[in-house]
């Protein structure tokens, strides 16, 4: 498979939440930060809780707004999606936290959590999901999971499940907000263990906000220091 690297740029990067207490009073969250991620690397952005690592994923997706800055991936001005543009840009996009539980339906079966994912992006006729999902599930290695009570998974298989969710229609971005947290080290490294399969196979640009520095490697890392994004 041919892979076309993406890349995701930030220039100059500003948000700014009201202080919800203090009137006339703002908090800074980022204040000129810039950065450049590749789709050929797993990207992580590590900081402190309360530091902005999920703000930052809000904006990547488009549902929080700067004050200042450009965000782009490749050629799609992401600071500017509206409307119908905006609608189609999520639908491009995987995204994961550390609860699987709140994005799947736990009284649906792994095959119908996978199958809802795909219908919710892509419109197929019936016969190509389900070879989407056999395929899906037999690189997830969870096809002898396909019928189960999605409430009945372990932990560490809910998060197989959870990233066959955001794989199963073909991303451009993948953004994960602490996918390994409450996890054991067993756990940790089958769940990296299958984004780094994910990353030498597909062309989904990947980036992962975490505080877990044992699970980084020698991935590229961006810091969130002093209100800036430091690679």
């Amino acid at each position: 498979m041919t892979k076309l690297s993406k890349t995701l740029k930030a220039i100059e990067l500003t948000k700014i939440f009201p202080h919800p207490s203090k009137e006339n009073t703002n908090i800074p969250i980022f204040a000129g930060a810039s950065f450049e991620m590749m789709s050929n690397n797993i990207n992580f952005v590590i900081g402190p809780s309360g530091s902005g690592k999920t703000t930052l994923l809000r904006i990547l997706m488009s549902i929080e707004s700067i004050n200042a800055g450009e965000i782009f991936l490749d050629e799609i001005a992401i600071h500017q999606l509206k409307g119908k543009e905006k609608n189609q840009y999520l639908k491009t996009l995987g995204y994961m936290d550390q609860f699987p539980a709140k994005f799947l339906s736990m009284n649906f079966s792994v095959w119908q959590n996978l199958d809802y994912s795909l219908v919710l992006h892509k419109e197929l006729p019936i016969e190509e999901r389900k070879k989407i999902i056999q395929e899906i599930a037999e690189y997830f290695e969870i096809t002898n999971l396909l019928n189960r009570k999605t409430i009945l998974l372990s932990g560490g298989e809910l998060r197989k499940l959870a990233l066959a969710c955001n794989l199963i229609f073909e991303p451009l971005v993948l953004l994960c907000d602490e996918p390994t947290s409450h996890l054991d080290n067993e756990n940790k490294e089958m769940v990296m263990g299958t984004v780094s399969k994910l990353n030498d196979l597909f062309d989904t640009l990947i980036v992962i906000a975490s505080h877990d520095h044992s699970i980084i490697g020698s991935n590229p890392t961006f810091k969130i220091f002093e209100r800036r994004i430091i690679k």
